[in-house]
């Protein structure tokens, strides 16, 4: 009896030892199994080249504009030949009569739109925000207008716009009516129009084409005397001539279709033609560019600096920590399908610091897709293995 209570005892403490042992083992494997994850990003890697050149349009300065011209129309306005676009004071009386004429058309143009229901209060969230837009980038151009609209919004927020139109159309008739020391100017050509003359508009893209970078900067060293105020852009067509390494240069295709995105003042990414590449000097050469959209938009800026957007790969970005290679050089890469790990063949786009740029699932049929979960790190990583 003595004997079978020992052996009981004996088989229970060899047994808790077992478990206690079972349990130990299992906690210290699952401690050092500890896998690390990412999700899976969707990313766009972009080759750019640097480009630093000038704007050349079509210009057309209007002599008959003297220094006291007040313009009639905004910054990028297109206006027909024959158009009334400015008007010249000849004494400060008429520059404040000019001044004023010019905001009450503008003031009216507002109140007849919020009259027929044109200016809602989206529009007048809109305005403020264009005018917040153009001061933050140091475009004044058509700060008057903005800020006119900007009030023309507050003052109908609490007002009936009609009981005033009235009153401002007497005054701007009578304006009208007695404009002594003002004279009008109209426009020769039909164009865009523009306030800023920088002595560079007898530029002709045909002088471009075939310039060297010395050339270039020579061409724009010294402007010429302005012979007016103002001008006009008479073709939809511009061009961007811009200095570039010429080894980066030669990998553009003459006659195709490229992305340039411009620095401050400009801030856009413009598709441009690409007309010509010149001849090479100290490891440079000019690149022409030419785009037939938009040209409104470029009426002011002249020397500007831009990034040519040469080729752009999109993928998904994996830590270079999670890629594997079997023994057959294919790589491969874990991910968490439930609770389960999946082994995924991945091809390889490019390397960028601490990650690869892989190709998309949805291009290669297989689950790798944003918002996946990579497995990063580890132990013992199998396909199916049971990782919950």
């Amino acid at each position: 009896m003595k004997r079978s209570d020992f052996f009981i005892k004996l088989t229970t403490a060899v047994l808790f030892i077992a478990v206690v042992s079972y349990i130990g083992i299992y906690l210290y494997i699952s401690a050092r199994d500890i896998f690390v994850t990412a999700t899976a990003i969707s990313y766009v890697i972009e080759e750019t080249f640097p480009a630093n050149g000038y704007i050349v349009r079509a210009e057309t300065v209007v002599t008959d504009a003297g220094e006291a011209t007040l313009p009639m129309v905004g910054e990028g306005v297109r206006v027909g030949k024959g158009q009334a676009f400015a008007v010249e004071y000849m004494n400060p009386e008429a520059l404040e009569a000019a001044s004023e004429i010019r905001d009450l058309r503008l003031r009216i143009a507002q109140l007849e739109s919020s009259i027929g229901g044109g200016l809602v209060e989206t529009e007048g969230f809109a305005s403020v925000m264009d005018l917040s837009k153009s001061v933050h980038s140091g475009d004044f151009s058509s700060l008057d207008e903005l800020s006119l609209r900007v009030e023309t919004y507050v003052f109908t927020a609490s007002h009936n716009p009609g009981q005033d139109l009235p009153a401002m159309l007497a005054r701007l008739d009578s304006l009208e009516r007695r404009s002594a020391g003002m004279r009008t100017i109209y426009a020769p050509v039909s164009g865009i129009f523009s306030q800023t003359v920088d002595g560079f508009e007898h530029i002709s893209p045909a002088a471009l084409s075939e310039i060297r970078p010395s050339g270039l900067t020579e061409l724009f060293e010294t402007p010429a005397r302005a012979a007016g105020s103002v001008k006009l852009v008479t073709a939809f067509k511009w061009y961007y001539a811009a200095v570039m390494d010429a080894a980066d240069a030669a990998r553009l295709p003459i006659g195709r279709n490229i992305s340039l995105q411009f620095a401050a003042p400009y801030h856009a990414t413009v598709e441009m033609l690409i007309e010509s590449v010149g001849r090479r000097e100290d490891g440079e050469c000019v690149v022409l560019f030419s785009s037939d959209r938009g040209v409104h938009n470029v009426t002011m800026p002249r020397h500007l600096q831009a990034e040519v957007i040469f080729d752009a790969v999109s993928g998904i970005r994996v830590p270079k920590e999670a890629m594997h290679l079997d023994d057959d050089g294919v790589v491969f890469v874990f991910i968490r399908t439930g609770v389960r790990a999946e082994r995924v063949n991945v091809e390889v786009l490019l390397e960028f610091g601490d990650s690869y740029l892989v190709r998309d699932g949805t291009e290669t049929g297989t689950p790798l897709r944003p918002g996946s979960t990579i497995i990063v790190r580890g132990n013992n990583l199998i396909d199916g293995r049971v990782i919950a």
